[in-house]
């Protein structure tokens, strides 16, 4: 079983009780990303997408869960540079489009899908992917519901 889960500092510091999120509040982050014209905003940039496909071993023939994927970036990525099949989930409707003519333009729409879904309650049987990867900035109102759900829909002793 392989988890990549980068949203260990904000995790803290929610814990701490300096920062909590209850749903989803407009403007969210994801608006923010929006609005900006942020191609990818998470700990660790675009160098730590590079190094999660490493430490995952990525290959032609996994399939690939990015939690809340956001414009869809990574899971493009992933798609194009190691030929994994993607499905990435995010809160946000928004985001999900975003990501979807994001993958059709870069024509990959036939190995990167993105679908509406709350990381806290994934829409998917268990055991169904090789590899889950969360690199996000969002605050899900419980963390370890999140890092449960993640577990669960990853096969076991998948990504080694």
């Amino acid at each position: 079983m392989l988890i990549i889960f980068s949203n260990i500092l904000f995790v803290k510091i929610r814990e701490r009780g300096k920062m909590k999120r209850k749903g989803l509040y407009k403007p969210t982050v994801e608006d923010a990303i929006e609005i900006g014209g942020i191609e990818t905003l998470h700990p660790g940039g675009f160098a730590l997408t590079k190094r999660t496909a490493e430490l995952a071993a990525l290959r032609e023939g996994l399939k690939v869960l990015d939690v809340s994927s956001g414009r869809g970036t990574q899971s493009i990525f992933y798609a194009k540079k190691f030929g994994v099949d993607v499905t990435g989930v995010d809160i946000s409707e928004e985001m999900v489009k975003t990501a979807a003519d994001n993958a059709e333009k870069a024509g990959l729409s036939h190995k990167v899908q993105f679908m509406l879904g709350d990381s806290q309650c994934l829409p998917f049987e268990d055991n169904t992917f090789d590899v889950v990867i969360s690199c996000t900035v969002g605050i899900p109102d419980d963390s370890q519901k999140v890092l449960q759900e993640m577990v669960r829909v990853v096969k076991p002793g998948a990504g080694f």
